[in-house]
């Protein structure tokens, strides 16, 4: 077996470790359950486990599963606990709903409660806009009174007076330690509707774990090179580097 031959023999095994390894099936037949069965099937959005959810928002694992356990965020594809899988804007609402709990030093707000939290996102329920639309829909003041701004309409969220002074949470860049979500190094893309949302080397189809796969078995980039050689090996460094910070543990 060639040396290229033999290496990609292996990737699908070391893809299997970094990836969740369910079929488009059985997620679809997962998010097909329940009223919003349409909205939820669209999975070229993304589709993450808990671990990969947890490395690209750059909040804890065991927190992700805490607020899905308690009912304050759900995964929107696959709520169950065995099956939990978040989409690409669940990573922007979980990096939102964190930001609101520790906002930085530097900003000068004070951490909105998790009732205020949950209350505002249950008011979001009730008129019927999904919660993933937390991110580009809340407002707060400094003190950390919450607002939501929904079709142009300012919602308080209780009957303070107190004038709305949004901190703006540029939700898509890097935020702690997790990537951004559209540009996560410069030569990597996430297009949430490309390769279920996974980076991936830019103007092409080669996910980020793939490479790292490989890399983690032991071969140099200029190796990798030769099985990918339209791919620039700037390029496969940055997804090397990438993955690095994903998996920690690796």
């Amino acid at each position: 077996m060639s040396f290229a031959a033999n290496a990609a023999a292996n990737i699908r095994r070391q893809w299997n470790e970094l990836i969740p390894s369910c079929t488009c099936g059985k997620i679809l037949e997962m998010a097909s359950r329940g009223p919003e069965a349409s909205a939820k099937s669209d999975l070229w959005r993304g589709v993450y486990d808990a671990r990969r959810a947890a490395a690209l928002s750059g909040v804890p694992e065991r927190t992700l599963t805490r607020w899905a356990a308690s009912g304050l965020f759900s995964p929107s594809i696959s709520p169950e606990p065995r099956t939990r899988f978040w989409s690409w804007y669940d990573l922007l609402a979980l990096r939102t709903i964190d930001w609101l709990r520790k906002p930085p030093e530097d900003e000068g707000l004070r951490r909105v409660t998790i009732p205020r939290i949950r209350q505002a996102l249950e008011d979001l329920d009730a008129r019927g806009v999904s919660r993933t639309r937390l991110h580009n829909a809340v407002v707060r003041t400094v003190s950390g009174e919450l607002f939501f701004e929904i079709d142009d309409d300012l919602v308080r969220a209780d009957r303070s007076r107190q004038g709305a002074m949004p901190g703006v949470l540029p939700v898509v860049r890097q935020y702690k330690r997790g990537p951004d979500l559209l540009e996560p190094r410069p030569l990597l893309r996430i297009i949430p509707g490309k390769l279920h949302g996974e980076p991936h080397l830019l103007d092409t189809r080669i996910p980020t774990a793939a490479i790292f796969a490989l890399h983690r078995q032991g071969f140099s980039i200029a190796e990798i090179s030769t099985m990918y050689p339209d791919a620039d090996s700037k390029a496969l460094g940055q997804a090397v580097e990438l993955e690095d910070t994903l998996n920690p543990a690796a």
